[in-house]
């Protein structure tokens, strides 16, 4: 079955998250993400995410690692991925 649709959407993480610990939101945009990661303090990271559906409508998944954003207090700065590195 052929993808029909790929969507944006952003994540953004408190600085030191651990899952279960600390915060994690999903903004429709990046304006919103950078809002929020702002928020949150200095060190805060927005990942960018595609989530992918297929002809029916039903979700495929959702892939992370596309790009990385580390608010450094003044600026974003883009992180680079473990995918990045090698």
């Amino acid at each position: 079955m052929a993808i029909r649709r790929s969507k944006l959407e952003y994540t953004v993480y408190s600085p030191n998250y651990v899952p279960g610990i600390g915060t994690c939101w999903n903004c429709k945009t990046f304006v919103q993400a950078r809002r929020c990661a702002k928020r949150l303090g200095i060190g805060a990271k927005v990942f960018r995410d595609v989530q992918r559906t297929n002809k029916k409508g039903q979700e495929l998944g959702v892939w992370f690692g596309i790009r990385a954003f580390l608010w450094t207090g003044k600026e974003f700065k883009r992180v680079p991925l473990v995918a990045d590195e090698v």
